[in-house]
């Protein structure tokens, strides 16, 4: 017989992590890009110039939104609270066609079905 550990999911697991930096990653990433558009003149297929710096401003901002809520779920132990915010994190990706947010968005939705993500916002202790 296997001892059950009363203490799982007390933690925060790895891949819970890797949902938090990969956010907070896309933050910067947007960060940059706006950067880029606006004091470097980049050019992206017909992105270019002030409009683009400021689709890149707002989308920076909806990111800046959607990770204090990812924060605040994983703080009060949130699965749907999560899922919703990574859910509209995805949304937010679509005005600017960041398919680099599309991908960590669509990663972080799928680390939250890992075992020990759900796990963690299981425990009650």
């Amino acid at each position: 017989m296997t001892a059950i550990d009363p203490t799982t999911g007390a933690s925060k697991p790895v891949t819970l992590r890797a949902i938090f930096i990969l956010n907070a990653l896309k933050i910067l990433l947007a960060l940059g890009f706006f950067a880029a558009f606006k004091f470097y003149g980049l050019q992206v297929g017909e992105l270019a110039g002030p409009q683009a710096a400021n689709l890149m401003l707002y989308t920076m901002l909806g990111y800046m939104v959607t990770f204090a809520c990812i924060i605040a779920s994983i703080l009060r132990r949130s699965l749907v609270g999560i899922r919703a915010a990574i859910a509209v994190d995805f949304l937010v990706s679509i005005p600017a066609t960041a398919v680099i947010g599309f991908i960590i968005a669509i990663i972080s939705m799928g680390l939250t079905f890992a075992a020990s993500v759900r796990s963690y916002f299981a425990y009650r202790g």
